[in-house]
């Protein structure tokens, strides 16, 4: 660190809080261009670099915040249609579907963002396609459901095709009544895509000014840097003209989506010669893990698990892809040099995913590629959170997805219920790696280390699995070290360091310092000031 500095120079004075175990907090750094080259001292780094600008920090510093699970786009998306997240009827859905719907005569078809579950409604139950035809006129309707499900009305349906004799697709659901006619619930994404496939696509131009809106609000949040798990290759196109364009400054892991209707030689086959591409890209974008779908969500009763699901005939989940498939998948990314990022809730989908990585790696290791369990929160037993431990996979975990769902399931289940244990899972050594699932889920950092530390949850007094909860500096690195490790971005962010990218957010509280009360509080406000290799991206300019 000796030595002068040139170029473009900025000394940052105040409380800085760096990950960085060689020097956890300082007074100072040193930043030239996009990156990190001292921390320490003022004096010292003043005789480092003189003359450079010197600008008092508008609160603590840590790094910027990483977000390891989060639909940046449809953020962006969601913020022009309707949203419903709080609900308290069918009845109360269904006028604020058709509210909307009456100040636009001309919409044709219309996606609902429905981030409600049955247990909010008074009726006990999610709207069917009779409920929707009251409110909406014979236009085509559908609820889309966290990509998951899909609740489409008589028109939609018709449009689609969709009707007693249509066949369920394979790792998918069409409800149906007693006399065999669907009711409009489209369980799990293969047979949600029967409708969501035919909705008119959203535009390239539409795209594009979703990303713009998503990622100056993330920056409010004190969010530098998100994974974004299965991006079309449409969706792609729009981050690459982003990155030429200059345009982004939400640094992505974008994961391509993996179509697992298909025998997997033929879907691979479909990505042309480059394949997956783990790890191609630049510090702005990179191709992430491919992400595969494995069983269902916890909310909404399809998780696959090893116990069977209350009043129901002896159902244990959702395989949404098929296990073939799903062995010959990841054979070939680790045959290739590529990582894999399951969607694995229930205990029984996390066995199923690390038996086939046990059986994969013992031809390819698996460990260098980083592969990834995303959610896993039903009661993953202890000696799978071992086995995952050994094989270097990762856990991508959204405590704030616990603050919604999670008294649900405790109502299900029993408040004893071992619901997202993620202190078993940091004592197995399993690298945490914090975020949202946003947007149906609260998306600030601060947020989710709130509740990974309280483990309060929304509906109940008490918190769940107090046992479960981690430390203060535990929940600062699942959105920083932790998250950073996991976008295969832990040599350049996630820590303050020298050689590190500058992004960092400045607080008004310390994340590490303050008690539960404080943190809940400023979760609720913008952070101070978020800065993106060098540049303020949210709040005051350097003076």
């Amino acid at each position: 660190m000796a030595g002068r500095v040139t170029g473009d120079r900025l000394l940052l004075l105040g409380r800085i809080r760096t990950m960085d175990p060689a020097q956890p907090v300082v007074r100072g750094m040193l930043v030239a261009g996009d990156r990190v080259t001292a921390l320490g001292e003022p004096d010292r780094l003043r005789a480092m670099a003189p003359g450079s600008h010197e600008v008092e920090a508008a609160g603590v510093v840590v790094p910027g915040f990483l977000d390891s699970h989060l639909h940046t786009l449809v953020v962006g998306i969601e913020r022009r249609r309707l949203t419903i997240s709080e609900a308290s009827s069918v009845a109360e859905v269904c006028e604020r579907i058709g509210a909307w719907l009456a100040e636009r005569p001309d919409l044709d078809w219309a996606v609902v963002g429905a981030h409600f579950h049955a247990e909010d409604l008074a009726e006990g139950r999610l709207p069917d396609r009779h409920d929707l035809d009251k409110v909406t006129g014979g236009r085509p309707v559908v609820l889309d459901r966290r990509t998951h499900d899909a609740i489409a009305n008589t028109e939609a349906l018709r449009r689609c095709g969709i009707d007693a004799a249509t066949p369920d697709p394979v790792g998918g659901r069409i409800e149906r009544d007693a006399a065999g006619t669907p009711t409009g619930l489209l369980v799990e994404r293969p047979a949600a895509d029967l409708v969501m496939s035919r909705v008119p696509e959203i535009t390239h131009e539409e795209r594009r000014a979703a990303l713009a809106e998503a990622q100056a609000y993330l920056h409010t949040l004190g969010i530098t840097g998100a994974s974004e798990p299965g991006l079309v290759p449409a969706e792609m196109e729009v981050y690459a003209e982003a990155v030429a364009e200059g345009r982004l400054t939400l640094r992505t892991m974008g994961m391509p989506l993996a179509d697992t209707a298909r025998p997997a030689q033929e879907f691979l086959a479909s990505l042309g010669p480059d394949g997956v591409a783990t790890g191609r890209g630049d510090v702005w974008f990179r191709r992430g893990p491919l992400k595969i779908y494995l069983d269902g969500a916890g909310g909404f009763g399809t998780a696959l698990i090893s116990g069977v699901w209350p009043r129901t005939d002896g159902y244990h989940g959702n395989l949404t892809c098929p296990a073939d498939v799903f062995a010959d998948l990841v054979a070939d990314c680790a045959e290739n040099g590529n990582s894999v990022a399951v969607h694995a809730v229930g205990d029984a989908a996390v066995t199923l995913a690390l038996d086939v990585f046990e059986a994969v790696d013992r031809q390819w290791p698996v460990a260098p590629l980083r592969l990834s369990v995303m959610h896993a929160y039903l009661w993953p037993s202890r000696d799978d959170m071992r086995r995952a431990a050994r094989l270097g996979v990762l856990l991508s975990t959204q405590p704030a997805m616990q603050w919604r769902v999670a008294a649900g399931l405790a109502d299900k289940f029993g408040e004893e219920a071992r619901l997202a244990p993620l202190r078993d899972w940091a004592d197995a050594g399993v690298t945490l790696a914090g975020g949202s699932d946003g947007p149906d889920f609260p998306m600030s950092p601060l947020f989710g280390m709130w509740q990974a530390r309280s483990r309060q949850v929304r509906g109940h007094e008490r918190p769940l699995g107090a046992d479960q909860a981690v430390s203060a500096e535990e929940a600062l690195a699942m959105y920083t070290t932790g998250a950073a490790s996991y976008c295969f971005a832990d040599q350049e962010r996630g820590r303050l360091a020298p050689g590190f990218l500058a992004d960092w957010v400045e607080l008004d509280v310390d994340p590490v310092e303050a008690d539960l009360s404080e943190l809940y509080e400023a979760a609720g406000r913008p952070v101070l000031r978020t800065v993106v290799g060098g540049k303020v991206v949210h709040g005051k300019a350097f003076g």
